[in-house]
């Protein structure tokens, strides 16, 4: 055989090699097996926030209070207690504070109220650039940190890396986020807004849009110099988004969760000065209580109170008193009926409601029956020795078949001595019209003469 010839099979086992030795830093699973394979529920360092793993960034303005929040929250993941009314997983806490000493942050903790305990250490100073990284592995394997907190980010930045660049923010922040994920540690990389205000919050971190390319989740806290009120933003891959409302308080330094809610916060001042004044009145004001108060003319609050209620932001009632709109979560009953069940025709577009006998309500509910946003009324007539009436008062399911029912009047009948029925029989209930005068979609109903539906 020629040279040549040889040569040329050389090579093509060389590269066959090459090709093998890649291919073997990667790990192919079929589809099939993955969706058989059992995966652990995702575990959270911040319920429904933080997971356990992964790359975060916080990025907010200048003195909008980030590290101050950071701080907080690093304290309360150390202890394993609720922060915001959020629950928290104890964890094993490092804080590269990069930009303060430590003589300054412990000033900061003790106007904070803040004894940080064992769980949690700090340091400041770190290397930059890959040194920096493979430091910090060091560090989590050693120290076994389950939560890792970099205050900022541009003080661990490769010196030649180019921090608007989207090529070098990819490359220096894949590895960490490699990194993160490998040891199974929250790396939460602190940076800074742009001084131009954008409209979506996630479009004002500073630098590359890499940066925010290789997070699992963006916090952003949209405060105000001078301002007491703060909305903290969130947004993630695998977390829910959310907004936070914040009230910054003086003594001790810190935040604590605001009463007004994050769409408050983003009204004007006058709006905002309105809403403190209902809930100063007692969450219930006329318009010239409200202008009293603030002492404003009537009729401009008046004014401003009309466009608040056309957006929703406040209602009124009957008699010309406003109250802040809110949403409150309607909790039933664990023994409410089966409403799909029950109910001959269901149409999912309408609201489906079923009225009860008393026989059918427990004993402990009789004194009320709910409604929800609705002023229907339910009066149930027992003819048998006494009348008994049944008032509508808070929530939930009162009346309706298929078409809107404000009105119901039913009348239960004892059955007479002679009659047919045994003492087991359910009274029999009538809708107070002749059969032949009932809706056609109740003579269509089957079975008995009575429309067992009621």
């Amino acid at each position: 055989m020629s040279d040549t010839f040889m040569d040329t099979i050389a090579a093509r086992e060389k590269q066959a090699e090459e090709r093998r030795a890649r291919l073997a830093k990667v790990q192919f699973i079929s589809g099939e097996k993955m969706m058989q394979k059992h995966y652990p529920e995702p575990r959270y360092l911040w319920q429904g926030i933080l997971p356990d793993s992964g790359l975060a960034v916080c990025a907010s303005s200048k003195a909008s209070g980030k590290t101050l929040l950071l701080l907080q929250l690093a304290d309360a993941i150390a202890r394993g207690r609720e922060f915001l009314g959020i629950p928290t997983t104890a964890a094993k806490v490092l804080f590269l504070e990069l930009e303060l000493s430590d003589r300054r942050t412990v000033q900061r903790l003790r106007t904070m109220g803040v004894v940080p305990n064992g769980n949690i250490e700090f340091t400041y100073r770190w290397p930059q650039g890959e040194e920096g990284l493979k430091t910090l592995s060091d560090a989590i394997e050693e120290h076994s940190f389950e939560l890792v907190f970099v205050d900022v980010l541009q003080n661990l930045w490769p010196v030649g890396a180019d921090y608007n660049s989207y090529q070098d923010s990819y490359a220096v922040l894949a590895p960490l986020r490699q990194l993160a994920n490998d040891l199974g540690v929250m790396i939460v990389l602190v940076t800074h807004n742009r001084k131009m205000a954008a409209a979506d919050f996630m479009d004002g971190v500073m630098g590359s849009v890499g940066i925010v390319a290789n997070a699992d989740v963006i916090l952003s806290i949209q405060r105000q110099r001078g301002e007491s009120e703060a909305v903290l933003f969130i947004e993630g891959n695998d977390v829910e988004s959310k907004q936070i409302a914040l009230r910054f308080e003086s003594d001790p330094l810190g935040f604590t969760l605001s009463d007004a809610s994050p769409a408050e916060l983003g009204q004007t001042q006058e709006r905002r000065e309105i809403l403190s004044a209902i809930r100063e009145l007692g969450g219930t004001a006329k318009p010239g209580q409200i202008a009293a108060l603030l002492d404003k003319e009537r009729s401009s609050v008046s004014h401003a109170l009309q466009k608040m209620a056309k957006l929703g932001i406040v209602s009124m009632d009957g008699y010309g008193k406003y109250t802040i709109h809110t949403v409150h979560t309607i909790h039933t009953s664990q023994n409410k009926p089966d409403i799909k069940a029950d109910c001959d025709v269901y149409d999912e577009s309408t609201p489906i409601h079923t009225v009860h006998t008393l026989e059918d309500i427990p004993s402990e509910d009789k004194a009320t029956v709910n409604t929800v946003n609705t002023v229907n009324t339910v009066n149930t007539v027992n003819t048998v020795n006494t009348v008994n009436t049944v008032n509508t008062v808070n929530t939930v399911n009162t009346v309706n078949t298929v078409n809107t029912v404000n009105t119901v009047n039913t009348t239960i009948e004892e059955s007479e001595p002679n009659s047919e029925a045994t003492p087991t029989d359910p009274p029999k209930i009538r809708l107070g019209k002749p059969r032949a005068d009932w809706p056609a979609i109740f003579k269509n109903n089957e079975g008995d003469s009575e429309l067992g539906l009621f």
